[in-house]
């Protein structure tokens, strides 16, 4: 890549991937005028996938971090993991890059991203207690655009995405993150006893159908988009993959057919058995929704974030206490409110707010009628306070604007 050479020019040579990406044959379950392939069909893609996460499994480091290659050889160093990196991240200043010694450095790092980034970085469209529509959850193409509206104008009036409220309420779900993951990294820590070398192994972050080959008969001939590829802590190696994109979950049959590929692979490598692996893959099987949802959760590939964290709490959290329930407790805190009284000077001006509410109703009275009704009911500005001060709403639980509000509202407004 410099103009060193015959030709004066910087040049790169690529050879051809074998075989058809796999986004041809596998589609979204959003693409529903699209065939699809079988779950027999997927079945055999899923397991190859659980035979190469084993496979990238045996490369193992003593560190998690990328490689770098000086004078021929290769040595881990800071870690472009997507985590740390996108979405902006890679702009934050106080977050550690590795390389990382210990499961537990890599996850605090990982966990203060995911928190600076809820503090300080634009949150596109996710609003905590107010996930985006999906498709699937509407009866018809109409019902989920006119969701998909309402969302809008609901997000749009007083900025909520942005707002101090949503940024404190994404902080509340990192600090339940972060202690699930710091009790993790210490399980892991007793699952390698005397194997530093073989607690991080290389990991692809993307394994979805636009990085996949296949042959005609779907045998899988080449993985692309390595750009990501890091040593990662192993409970992220075996991380199931999401399909056909990282943020789908793969249904109960797949997952089951993905540790299947594993253990396949596992036991035919007599190098890694003996070793403990039997154990971390089976601390991994143990967990592996969880993991997953984790994944998303904390890189924000995500779409309802509020339903996976759900999700996510019921899976692994011991507070015998609802989740909603816990985060109105939360906001009564002392902390909690100094955070949010900071991040609020943070915020548009009235002006700018005001302009962007102009732009979004364009005189829309209805519209404008029913996000304003909705932002009372929820009590959206005054969550971060003495119960006292929070009306309405005071001895009820947090409003959640989901698919349950957009079907209610559709059906009240049918002629």
């Amino acid at each position: 890549c410099s103009n060193d050479n015959d030709i004066g020019i910087p040049y790169i040579l690529m050879s051809k991937a074998g075989g058809s990406l796999l986004q041809h044959t596998w589609k979204s379950s959003e693409m529903q005028h699209q065939p699809d392939i079988s779950q027999e069909q997927k079945t055999k893609i899923v397991f190859q996938l659980g035979v190469i996460t084993e496979q990238l499994s045996r490369l193992c480091f003593d560190q998690a971090g990328s490689l770098f290659e000086e004078d021929g050889v290769y040595h881990i160093k800071t870690c472009l993991s997507r985590d740390l990196l996108l979405n902006e991240r890679h702009a934050l200043e106080d977050i550690s890059r590795g390389p990382f010694n210990s499961e537990k450095d890599y996850y605090e790092a990982q966990t203060l991203a995911f928190t600076e980034h809820v503090k300080y970085l634009p949150l596109g469209y996710h609003c905590f207690f107010a996930p985006v529509p999906l498709r699937i959850e509407y009866d018809n193409d109409a019902e989920f655009r006119k969701a998909l509206d309402w969302w809008n104008d609901f997000v749009t009036l007083q900025s909520k995405i942005d707002s101090s409220d949503n940024r404190t309420d994404f902080v509340i779900a990192g600090e339940i993150l972060s202690k699930t993951i710091t009790r993790w990294a210490d399980d892991l820590s007793g699952v390698f006893p005397g194997h530093r070398e073989r607690r991080f192994a290389l990991h692809h972050p993307d394994l979805n159908v636009n990085n996949i080959f296949v042959d005609e008969d779907l045998n899988i001939t080449c993985i692309i988009d390595w750009a990501f590829c890091s040593a990662v802590p192993m409970s992220i190696v075996f991380t199931p993959p999401g399909l056909p994109q990282s943020r789908y979950e793969l249904n109960v049959s797949l997952l089951c057919t993905f540790e299947k590929g594993i253990w396949h692979s596992h036991e035919r490598d007599t190098h890694c058995q003996g070793v403990g692996m039997e154990r971390v893959i089976r601390w991994m099987s143990s967990r592996n929704r969880q993991l997953w949802l984790l994944s998303r959760l904390l890189t924000f590939d995500t779409i309802t974030d509020y339903h996976l964290f759900k999700d996510f709490w019921d899976l692994t959290e011991s507070y015998n206490q609802d989740m909603t329930e816990f985060f109105r407790s939360k906001q009564s805190l002392t902390d909690y409110i100094s955070l949010h009284t900071e991040l609020k000077e943070e915020e548009q001006t009235a002006e700018q707010v005001l302009k962007e509410e102009q732009a979004c109703f364009r005189d829309d009275l209805l519209r404008l009628a029913i996000a304003r009704k909705l932002t009372l009911v929820s009590q959206w500005s005054t969550r971060y306070g003495e119960p006292w001060t929070r009306g309405i709403r005071s001895n009820g639980n947090i409003f959640v604007a989901d698919k349950k509000l957009w079907r209610w509202i559709c059906n009240c407004l049918k002629p």
